[in-house]
């Protein structure tokens, strides 16, 4: 049975770059395993764990209240994607052993996004639409590699270039130049996403990965990341220097709506502070709170809103979904994964992982990747590995595995 249950972690790793469904096979395989321990009584969860299910169990009661109650209670599915911080908190040392192979097979996904990824950047090469080649300049398409869109694939991208990176920089000496090269190639994907909310997204997981290496390599790394967005705005397409020079471009479209969808969503909290509007039912509700704001969005081809089902923001998401209780009990979660991350013993999780869920948190400001199926299995996935400490490796890669175990 430990051979099946290795076969889905490793599936995971080799999927999390390519294919949702893959990811979802992988998820409920390694979930059947998890409960099975549960029920044996073979896993208890640490205090960062029990705090997400309260939080679960918070949107079941946010969504009892909801105007929508039978929709609402749907929508608290959509947090499948979250319980791998369970999956992996959960597993055994058989499994979670094999950690590094695990992280050799997301850096082969990451990899081979790289190709298509950079036709996409180059020359406008669009797959799902059929479309090799476009008139569009260099540097106009944001690429999406195997997903449906560039922000899922930029998700993605930086969390893994952290992991990968915290193999790089913490693991055994000697055989780090293919996790530079790992993490490196991840990183060329999220340049080829033109995704901007990662991009500064990964300036303070950068420094939560390298904090430990001490002053010299913080500043070492921001200095090679001043160095390279200089050598990309100075070369680089002028599409791609219109794109990033449009983030603090307050009328851009994609900007205004953001801050429309802001305000509205704050209106929607304001009508249900507490318990909120229940999970799932957004589009359904924030029509009227739209509405006065569409008329001030002017894309090039409509005037309106582009994004229907969300607000572009993690947290006010989480508060007009489940109010401000809700929004405390995420947050204090997100306080005590930390701290349980803090405690882990191997340092490529522990700061793999913090800085993936860095990441993630800080894209959160400006994208409800909470929703991101793709971005949050692996994020919660990586910070459940980082959670469960029933042993890891030593400087010499030797088997540490506590003896009660």
């Amino acid at each position: 049975m430990a051979g099946l249950e290795l076969f889905f972690f490793y599936l995971l790793g080799a999927s999390s770059s390519l294919s949702l469904a893959a990811i979802n096979a992988a998820q409920v395989g390694l979930s059947l395993f998890f409960l099975w321990r549960l029920v044996r009584l073979r896993y208890r969860p640490g205090i960062p764990e029990a705090a997400l299910v309260v939080f679960f169990g918070w949107n079941v009661v946010a969504a009892l209240f909801s105007p929508y109650v039978p929709d609402a209670l749907n929508g608290v599915l959509n947090y499948w994607s979250w319980t791998a911080l369970l999956v992996g908190a959960g597993l055994p040392w058989a499994v979670r052993k094999h950690v590094k192979t695990y992280a050799v097979f997301l850096a082969v996904s990451a990899a081979l996004t790289v190709p298509m990824s950079a036709l996409t950047f180059f020359i406008g090469t669009d797959f799902h639409n059929q479309h090799l080649y476009t008139k569009l300049p260099m540097g106009a398409t944001a690429a999406y590699g195997y997903f449906s869109h560039h922000l899922t694939y930029a998700g993605v991208m930086l969390a893994a270039a952290c992991f990968l990176g915290a193999r790089a920089v913490y693991g055994r000496e000697g055989k780090k130049a293919g996790w530079w090269a790992a993490s490196a190639l991840a990183g060329l994907g999220l340049f080829f996403s033109l995704a901007r909310t990662y991009y500064l997204a990964a300036v303070p997981s950068a420094a939560v990965l390298l904090w430990k290496k001490g002053k010299r390599w913080l500043i070492g790394g921001f200095l090679a990341a001043a160095v390279l967005g200089g050598v990309a705005m100075a070369f680089g397409p002028a599409s791609f220097r219109q794109r990033i020079e449009n983030t603090w471009n307050m009328s851009n479209p994609s900007n205004a709506e953001r801050i429309y969808l802001w305000i509205s969503g704050f209106h929607m909290w304001e009508a249900h502070p507490v318990v909120g509007w229940g999970p799932g039912i957004y589009e359904q509700v924030a029509g009227p709170y739209k509405a006065p704001y569409a008329s001030r969005i002017h894309y090039p081809t409509f005037t309106g809103y582009l994004t229907r089902s969300h607000c572009h923001n993690l947290y006010l998401m989480i508060a007009i979904q489940t109010g401000a209780v809700g929004l405390v009990l995420f947050l204090a979660f997100v306080i005590l994964a930390f701290r349980g991350m803090l405690k882990q013993a191997d340092p490529v999780l522990k700061y793999g992982a913090m800085a993936a869920f860095t990441a993630f948190l800080f894209g959160g400001l400006f994208e409800f990747n909470g929703g991101d199926a793709e971005v949050a299995t692996l994020v919660f996935f990586l910070v459940g590995l980082a959670l469960n400490r029933s042993g890891g490796e030593d400087e010499d890669g030797d088997d540490d595995r506590p003896a009660a175990l």
